[in-house]
């Protein structure tokens, strides 16, 4: 099999990126280095001094509805253990993950413990599974990137 043949039967990964807690750029490194075909979108607009210039896609942001469906406000309730969400410190970051995995995208990278739990807690094992998605802390991912395929 040929190296093209061989880039062509990668699947692309399709990775989040918690922007409101960590760097794009820095897990877009990490991507390159290990010659993942990927596709990566951040949950904040980009910061200027954030661009990555040797980026290889466009800075896309997920999009958030003004106004959330019944099922992301199912959703949030349940990721938040709560039926209170007026306020909730962590709303918006719960609406973001909601559109990571309503987008069917396979990785969601934070350093939000407080929502998502620490790395490798019931917590984060319970959302994860909920969700049907990875959520890791940058160097979990870092490891993972790493992992032989």
């Amino acid at each position: 099999m040929g190296e093209g043949e061989e880039s062509e039967m990668r699947a692309k990964v399709h990775v989040t990126v918690d922007t409101a807690t960590l760097s794009r750029p820095s897990v877009e490194r990490l991507l390159r280095q290990h010659q993942f075909l990927y596709d990566i979108a951040g949950t904040e607009p980009e910061r200027k001094d954030e661009i990555d210039v040797g980026g290889a896609q466009s800075r896309y942001c997920l999009p958030l509805p003004d106004r959330a469906t019944d099922a992301e406000t199912f959703f949030v309730r349940e990721v938040l253990d709560t039926v209170r969400l007026v306020q909730h410190p962590h709303l918006r970051a719960a609406r973001f993950f909601y559109a990571h995995v309503l987008a069917g995208r396979a990785v969601f990278v934070t350093a939000n413990d407080a929502l998502f739990g620490a790395p490798r807690s019931v917590e984060r094992n319970r959302l994860a599974a909920l969700a049907k998605t990875r959520i890791m802390s940058f160097a979990e991912f870092e490891r993972w990137c790493s992992e032989p395929r």
